[in-house]
């Protein structure tokens, strides 16, 4: 495969990653209900932090340590907890007054760190095509990455814009505490998620 096929891979893979409902693009969401579509540039730019630093740490690890898939299902349990708990604070939100910090850069990188569905999306997805391109130029899964990046982050930033369109409607309808209660079940809902294929990783 030619190098720029990969690289178009590579903003393909980030590109649907992005799109994908999931943790990240809800807590953005939420951030641009809460506050505006420049507000939740910041929570989009915190994940996409995080997203490298994890995904340069499993390129560093696999290429040291076979490391077990089950690790990354067991992992999924804590993202569970950590999503339940972002949830119960996004419930109590009634207004758009932007008082109070929900979604901070730690925060943030937690629940990335502990989304075990975003290890094993890597690690059968990415890796791969990652240590691919690392055959056809010096670097190549940092390449990976930087295109990967790119693609997340545009469609994650499109899919926030469209939602932010709405939030003019919500605030006049009075239906912002029920828009975010939805978010909320959102949560809980990729919590339970995770937690049940998780289970069953391990049951089977």
């Amino acid at each position: 495969m030619s190098l720029i096929a990969q690289i178009i891979g590579a903003f393909t893979v980030g590109f649907i990653g992005g799109a994908v409902p999931g943790p990240i693009l809800t807590s953005a969401m939420t951030e641009s209900l809460r506050n505006g579509f420049a507000a939740s540039l910041r929570v989009v730019f915190w994940a996409m932090l995080s997203e490298s630093a994890i995904a340069l740490f499993i390129l560093t690890v696999l290429s040291l340590f076979d490391v077990p898939q089950g690790v990354f299902y067991a992992i999924s349990f804590a993202g569970a907890v950590v999503l339940v708990w972002f949830s119960r604070r996004i419930w109590k939100i009634r207004t758009v007054d932007g008082r109070g910090e929900v979604f901070s850069f730690k925060k943030i990188f937690l629940l990335m760190a502990a989304n075990g569905l975003f290890w094993l999306y890597w690690l059968t997805v990415c890796v791969p095509m990652a240590f691919a391109m690392r055959q056809s130029v010096v670097f190549g899964q940092i390449l990976f990455l930087a295109f990967f990046e790119l693609g997340w982050m545009i469609s994650t930033v499109a899919m926030v814009f469209i939602f932010s369109r709405f939030r003019p409607i919500l605030v006049r309808k009075n239906l912002v505490a029920p828009a975010f209660k939805i978010l909320a079940v959102l949560f809980v809902f990729f919590a339970v998620k995770i937690s049940w294929e998780s289970l069953l990783y391990f049951i089977n």
